[in-house]
């Protein structure tokens, strides 16, 4: 991903405002980061949002496709995205340089070009959970490459609870109502939440999703 912005998640947080009821609130995105991606270089937290939003600026001006911001957070890197393809419930996002993402209502589900890839995903009943904002459970499987292009699988048992109810702005989305759910899941040796702010229509305009051991959490902000 040498290609993608190192501006990090501290720089998408500053950008973007989540609110619930009259009080301000960082937003899921600031949760994505430990430590300022400019901390040692001294520099401004201010210059890598005001770079952030004028690279948004210019991609949501540019094109009339569906846009999103996603951040990986063990590299502190930044990239819009675009989708370029849908296929039933599962679309596509990816990178001016074709690494991508693929979404099913939202969840990631396989990546590419990322490291540690995500190779496929069986998301059981967890994604209907999530898409309707109620509480249960549901299993997980996620088969991801290690460092030596072995495949990995993961079964995991997996919590969904339904949270508070919050306002989100970023890019040309405004005043969005949206709900907090939060997916909690375990499995031998390893667990790990995914938290996620899904709108009225079942869609997470905004996530924070553990897509393999190095790297860890990936955040995913939608623009329009």
């Amino acid at each position: 991903m040498k290609r993608m912005m190192r501006w990090g998640a501290a720089a998408l947080a500053a950008m973007v405002l989540v609110s619930c009821g009259n009080q301000p609130d960082r937003g899921l995105a600031m949760k994505a980061v430990s430590t300022n991606v400019f901390k040692k270089g001294g520099q401004s937290k201010s210059a890598p949002s005001q770079q952030l939003q004028a690279v948004v600026a210019q991609a949501l001006s540019s094109t009339d496709l569906p846009l999103a911001i996603g951040v990986v957070e063990g590299r502190n890197a930044t990239a819009i995205l675009t989708k370029i393809e849908s296929n039933g419930a599962y679309d596509t996002w990816a990178t001016p340089d074709r690494r991508s993402l693929v979404l099913k209502r939202g969840l990631v589900t396989a990546t590419r070009g990322l490291g540690n890839d995500i190779m496929s995903s069986d998301l059981g009943g967890v994604s209907g959970l999530i898409a309707s904002r109620k509480n249960g459970t549901g299993p997980r499987v996620m088969r991801y490459l290690d460092g030596e292009n072995h495949t990995i699988e993961l079964v995991m048992q997996c919590s969904v609870t339904r949270g508070g109810e919050k306002t989100l702005s970023a890019g040309e989305i405004r005043n969005r109502k949206v709900t907090e759910m939060r997916e909690s899941c375990t499995a031998e040796g390893r667990s790990f939440t995914n938290t996620y702010l899904v709108d009225r229509s079942g869609v997470p305009v905004q996530s924070r999703q553990w897509f393999n051991p190095k790297d860890g959490y990936i955040t995913i902000q939608m623009l329009r």
